[in-house]
């Protein structure tokens, strides 16, 4: 008797089933739902892009199959196509190609949903024109000074393309690739604190930006004036990438490139 009586003392006095459950763990790398961090999304970015770099590799294309001239390649593609070479590949739209397969492989390294947020994509498109208004103005400021604008008008159409494809690579190279780059070896090999990192990683990307379109390998001689400006846009591009993520760096590129061309074009007319 004594034994049933502690047996079943001891049966009152388990705790239900339901208490006994292990609350549930957030999945790792669950963003918010906020416009904010949804902006940020690799995925997200992939498609506010796709238009652009669709529209671009499809206008480069046909309009060099028609035109009996070499094509103009942009001083961030021409870097791409450099380093592809060194594995004997040629392709022309490898860089098209490796900006589609970054962005996805990313997504996938951080396990993020795969949904798409249509009222997102409508705010980035007016973001990026409004975070370009700074640009627009640094620039109408130094063609008031005499530097002149930092498009120069040519060829309308080639350049129009031009504008657009440079906001695209040369955000693929000097702050996707670059500044990853250069945070990794200040923050994971140098291990230096975070924020000296990413600053470091900022104002070196921003030099590099401003120095390749120059020669040897851009096509732009010497200026300082114009090596100053796009110093600064640099670091202004740079810190767009780093506190609103890639797409809205190259809708702010593009937004200013296509601006400036216009008003370049304009004036020249």
């Amino acid at each position: 008797m004594q034994y049933t009586f502690m047996a079943r003392a001891t049966q009152r006095r388990r705790p239900p089933k339901t208490q006994t459950r292990r609350p549930r763990r957030p999945k790792p790398n669950a963003w918010p739902e906020d416009y904010w961090h949804i902006t940020r999304r690799p995925l997200q970015s992939l498609v506010f892009l796709a238009p652009l770099i669709l529209a671009y590799e499809v206008s480069m294309a046909l309009t060099y199959a028609a035109l009996p001239i070499q094509r103009r390649d942009l001083a961030a593609a021409q870097l791409l196509h450099w380093f592809f070479s060194l594995f004997g590949a040629s392709w022309a739209y490898l860089p098209g190609a490796l900006l589609v397969i970054v962005l996805i492989a990313w997504h996938v390294k951080l396990r993020l949903p795969w949904k798409i947020r249509g009222q997102a994509l409508i705010g980035m498109a007016g973001e990026s024109l409004l975070l370009a208004i700074p640009l627009i103005g640094l620039n109408w400021f130094l063609a008031r000074v005499g530097e002149g604008n930092m498009l120069q008008a040519g060829v309308p159409w080639e350049n129009l393309l031009l504008s657009i494809g440079a906001g695209i690579y040369e955000e693929l190279v000097f702050r996707l690739i670059v500044i990853q780059f250069l945070i990794f070896v200040f923050n994971d090999v140098l291990r230096l604190k975070q924020s000296v990192g990413v600053a470091l990683a900022v104002i070196l990307s921003s030099l590099f930006f401003a120095v390749s379109h120059h020669g040897p390998i851009g096509s732009d001689p010497w200026n300082a004036g114009r090596f100053a400006f796009r110093a600064a846009a640099g670091a202004y591009l740079a810190a767009v990438y780093v506190l609103r993520g890639f797409g809205l760096a190259v809708g702010t590129h593009v937004v200013y490139d296509v601006i400036a061309f216009l008003s370049a074009h304009d004036a020249a007319a």
